[in-house]
C-alpha cells in the first residue's frame, strides 16, 4: 500500500524546529558521501515549466523524487518517496514541503553564517516563500526587529499583521529599501526580481545576506559589487549554482572571482572552512534547493505520518 498526504497533513507533521534538522542531517549524509543528488532538470511546454529533482540516502534506504510544475499562477508539486526495492512508499503533495524545506535551508545556513548576536532581519520579498523564511530565521536567531519591504505596500502591510502574531519580535513595515537594509545584521532577498534590488553599500560590516529568490542562470537579485564583497559565500550545490545561480554566474561574466571562493551547504555541514570566523565578516548563502533536502524533510514527514497514523493508503 502506497500512504497518501495532503498539503495539510505535511504541514501538520512537520514543525519548522524538525525541517532544520531533517535539512542538516541530509547534508550530513551528502558531505560524506552516503547519499546521492540529482540536479534540477527542466522541460517546458508554452508557459508551463516541469521541474524535476531526485535524491537518496544510504543509511536510510530510501530514495526520492519530486515533480513540480511552475506556471504563471503559481506551483504544483508532489514527492514521491520509494524504498530500496522500488516500492512506492509514499505520494505527498509537496507546495508546503518546498516551501517548509526553502526556509529550513536558509536558517539552517543563517545559523552557522550570521553573527550569533544577530537582532535585526530585513526581508525584501513579500511573496509565496517569504513567510517560512521568517519563521525559520526566527527558529535560529532571537530577533529583536523584522523589517519588512516590497514592491507593493499593501502586500507589506498584509504580511506583517498576518506574521505579527507568530513572530515573538516586533515586525515593522518599511516604505524606503535602503532604510531597510542600513544597519541590518540579516538581509533576506526572496523575490521574483530579474535585476539587482539593492545597493551593495548599503550593507553593514558583518551583516549575512540570504539570496534565495531566483534561480535561473540570467536573472539575479543581487549585484556584482556584493558578491565582490562577500568574505564567505555558500551556496547549496557548486555544481547546480553553475547553471542555475544568475546572482554568481553573472558576477562572474564580470570578471568577479567567484567560484574559487564558493562552498557547498555540505561543505558547511561537515567542516569548519566555509563557517564565520569573525563578527566583521559578511557572508552570504545563495539558495537554490536541493533533492536531498526534499528528500531528508520527506522521509521525516513519512515517518510521522506512519508514528501517527495520518494519510490514507491507496492501492497503486
Amino acid at each position: 500500500m502506497t500512504l497518501y498526504l495532503t498539503e495539510n497533513d505535511v504541514v501538520s507533521l512537520l514543525p519548522m524546529n524538525n525541517a532544520i534538522q531533517a535539512v542538516e542531517s541530509g547534508l550530513i549524509e551528502l558531505g560524506y558521501g552516503r547519499a546521492q543528488n540529482q540536479p534540477r532538470h527542466r522541460v517546458s511546454v508554452g508557459n508551463t515549466l516541469l521541474n524535476t529533482m531526485s535524491a537518496s540516502m544510504q543509511e536510510t534506504n530510501i530514495l526520492g523524487v519530486k515533480n513540480y510544475a511552475t506556471t504563471p499562477e503559481g506551483p504544483k508539486a508532489y514527492f514521491l518517496l520509494f524504498s530500496d526495492e522500488a516500492e512506492l512508499l509514499c505520494l505527498m503533495e509537496a507546495d508546503e514541503l518546498g516551501r517548509i524545506r526553502t526556509g529550513a535551508t536558509t536558517a539552517m545556513s543563517t545559523n552557522y553564517l550570521a553573527r550569533f548576536n544577530a537582532k535585526t532581519l530585513t526581508m525584501i520579498g513579500t511573496g509565496f516563500q517569504a513567510e517560512t523564511q521568517l519563521k525559520a530565521i526566527s527558529e535560529v536567531r532571537d530577533l529583536d526587529k523584522v523589517r519588512v519591504w516590497s514592491r507593493r505596500e499593501s502586500s507589506v502591510q498584509n504580511f506583517c499583521q498576518k506574521l505579527q502574531s507568530e513572530i515573538q519580535a516586533e515586525i515593522v513595515p518599511t516604505s524606503n529599501l535602503q532604510t531597510a537594509v542600513q544597519g541590518a545584521d540579516i538581509v533576506t532577498t526572496v523575490t521574483s526580481a530579474t535585476e539587482p534590488v539593492f545597493n551593495s553599500e548599503w550593507l553593514s560590516e558583518g551583516v549575512h545576506l540570504n539570496a534565495v529568490g531566483n534561480n535561473k542562470v540570467n536573472e539575479r537579485e543581487i549585484d556584482s559589487l556584493t558578491i565582490q564583497q562577500m568574505n564567505t559565500i555558500v551556496t547549496d550545490s557548486i555544481e547546480q549554482s553553475k547553471t542555475e545561480s544568475g546572482d554568481l554566474v553573472i558576477a562572474a561574466q564580470e570578471n568577479v572571482p567567484v567560484w574559487d571562493r564558493v562552498g557547498s551547504l555540505s561543505d558547511l555541514v561537515t567542516g569548519s572552512d566555509y563557517r564565520r570566523k569573525s563578527n566583521s565578516q559578511m557572508t552570504m548563502f545563495k539558495s537554490n534547493g536541493l533533492a536531498i533536502e526534499d528528500l531528508a524533510v520527506a522521509y521525516h514527514v513519512y515517518q510521522k505520518a506512519k508514528e501517527s497514523g495520518a494519510g490514507t493508503d491507496m492501492n497503486i
